[in-house]
């Protein structure tokens, strides 16, 4: 007769794991642009700055309804920049809007002129 042993290795969670006790902290978002006047055509780049609890993602709406995002999967702090050409004239309010998983979501916005 043929005898097997089974062997099952437990996984305790490591120092990386961010379960606590602790209230979550604040989520802060910042938003920064390259410049805050610009010809038509002219690139701009904004810098998104970001500290929180689980940050999910970042959406920026740049006012002329284009959009673009990016995922932080998890971070605790996030610094991402994004680019964008205005094609018409105008004022334009750009918006940062960031999501914690833990906390919700936190914006920052900044106006933009195009001449």
């Amino acid at each position: 007769m043929k005898r097997f042993v089974l062997m099952v290795a437990l996984l305790w969670p490591t120092a990386a794991c961010r379960q606590t006790t602790e209230p979550p902290g604040d989520v802060t978002v910042t938003l920064e642009a390259s410049h805050v006047t610009a010809q038509r055509g002219d690139t701009v780049t904004f810098t998104v700055n970001a500290a929180g609890n689980n940050l999910f993602g970042v959406v920026v709406e740049f006012g002329d309804a284009s959009v673009d995002q990016y995922a932080t999967n998890g971070a605790l702090t996030a610094r991402v920049t994004f680019k964008h050409a205005y094609g018409a004239a105008g004022t334009f309010t750009v918006r940062a809007i960031v999501t914690d998983a833990i906390a919700g979501e936190r914006e920052a916005t900044k106006s933009i002129v195009v001449n």
